[in-house]
């Protein structure tokens, strides 16, 4: 049985609350003093002496008033009296200008309360020093002032919404840039700023953005201003999370209209000098003259044909036009030659993908170009060269380009042999399927040869352009 501890006596017993309070007071770290109905100091702690520089011998007896600046003491005095004199109870809360015994001067919270005991009235007053907080209070100042400074003459348009507490802002970059005020932005659907053919589309990406919680995001697309213009914009979004649900939205809007004229200008610069080195390195050989151009125009057909994006039939097009630009270092001799070609030929022809991987690898190019130099005649089982690479370590990229090779070289008189006829193209392309070549790329390109559509789009000559 568990053994109970006896009462204690008398003389254990826990001090009277009175004892406690003071105890408290004493001991407290905020400065406490109390202070009678005629402003004299009736009690100081250590606190207070540390805070006021003041030991209880020096400031007991002595007015408050002694602990307020000159410049303030008749005003802090009102305050304070008035406070004194009202019934037992008040509380009230002052901020100001506290004197030290040095003269120093600091920013003070007084916390007051009046109280009575016994007859006697007692005010109890508790301070505390503020500096800290009032330097981090005009920190935070100055700091919105400078974030709405930096907002409103932002030269990029900022978009900011609070759902909580219903606020939307806008800055005058915005009202530029789409040409509505802000209160028709906030009247408006979002999606009435959008062509109607965007619309799914800019949603499917915000949809996209929620799921993966990313915290900065963007997206390109049009935007359509108050006088019709449609304007090419870079929107980044910021979705602002409290307790797990979003509370807000910060969009940044780019005008890059511009930009993108000049992206596509270079990038036609870009094609267009591909197509001179291409030309360049077909006039050692007129025997493949258009070669490089023709597998650059059925790999981009391909590529439409499989639905690859945009910029992946773009790359198919321009590595196309230098996959065969090793074929430089081969002697014209050899290329031209009528007859077949010995196995040493055979050899120097192989080493052109070894070459225009040496020629391009240093190139800062936007696409990997010189892999596709080096691989394009790889094949899926390793039958290829000139490294014999297997199919899972080829790109698709590589694989459309080489099954478009295949198709242009068999389709074009060689001085070594005559061109091939559609039904041994078809021949090689079903045996080869998922073996030598990538199943996929095989079952778009034989309905392309068997219709005729990969010749009739060669007989247009050099009208074909870059527009996809």
């Amino acid at each position: 049985m568990e053994e109970i501890e006896p009462p204690h006596n008398e003389s254990e017993a826990l001090p009277r609350t009175g004892e406690i309070y003071k105890a408290l007071a004493a001991s407290s770290r905020d400065a406490i003093l109390g202070v009678n109905r005629k402003g004299t100091i009736i009690f100081w702690n250590k606190g207070a002496e540390h805070l006021f520089g003041y030991s209880s011998e020096e400031i007991l007896g002595q007015p408050v008033t002694k602990l307020m600046p000159e410049k303030h003491r008749e005003k802090q005095t009102e305050v304070l009296m008035a406070l004194l004199n009202e019934n037992c109870g008040r509380t009230g809360l002052i901020e100001g200008e506290a004197l030290r015994k040095d003269g120093s001067t600091f920013p003070i919270e007084l916390s007051l309360s009046i109280w009575q005991q016994n007859g006697k009235f007692v005010g109890l007053v508790i301070g505390r020093d503020i500096t800290e907080h009032r330097l981090m209070e005009q920190a935070l100042i100055e700091s919105a002032e400078r974030y709405c400074n930096l907002f409103a003459n932002s030269l990029e348009a900022v978009f900011s919404v609070d759902i909580a507490d219903d606020i939307v802002v806008g800055n005058k970059a915005l009202e530029k840039l789409c040409g509505y005020c802000l209160k028709e932005l906030t009247e408006m659907k979002p999606t009435n700023i959008l062509p109607p053919e965007g619309r799914e589309y800019v949603s499917q990406q915000v949809e996209q953005m929620l799921s993966a919680d990313e915290p900065v995001s963007s997206i390109v697309h049009e935007i359509l201003r108050k006088d019709g213009k449609r304007i090419l914009i870079e929107q980044y979004l910021n979705f602002v999370k409290r307790k797990d649900a979003i509370a807000g939205l910060q969009e940044f809007y780019r005008n890059i209209t511009e930009r993108n004229k000049t992206a596509e200008q270079l990038k036609s610069s870009l094609i267009n000098l591909a197509k001179i080195v291409s030309r360049v390195i077909e006039s050692c050989d007129p025997y493949t003259a258009g070669h490089q151009q023709r597998v650059a125009e059925l790999a981009r057909l391909v590529g439409k044909h499989m639905g690859l994006a945009e910029d992946t039939i773009e790359r198919l097009y321009f590595n196309g036009l230098l996959h065969d630009i090793g074929k430089i270092s081969v002697p014209t001799s050899i290329l031209t030659k009528p007859g077949e070609l010995v196995e040493e030929e055979w050899a120097l022809i192989r080493a052109h993908t070894k070459q225009g991987y040496r020629i391009l690898k240093d190139a800062n190019l936007p696409w990997p170009v010189a892999d596709i130099a080096l691989q394009h005649h790889e094949r899926l089982d390793g039958s290829g060269y000139p490294n014999g690479v297997t199919g899972d370590k080829l790109s698709l990229e590589v694989s459309i380009l080489a099954v478009c090779d295949v198709v242009e070289a068999m389709s074009s008189h060689r001085p070594y042999r005559p061109a091939r006829t559609t039904t041994d193209i078809l021949t090689e392309l079903t045996d080869g399927r998922g073996t030598k070549y990538n199943a996929s790329v095989v079952d778009v390109m034989l309905p392309m040869i068997e219709s005729g559509e990969f010749k009739s789009m060669w007989n247009c000559g050099n009208s074909i352009s870059m527009a996809t």
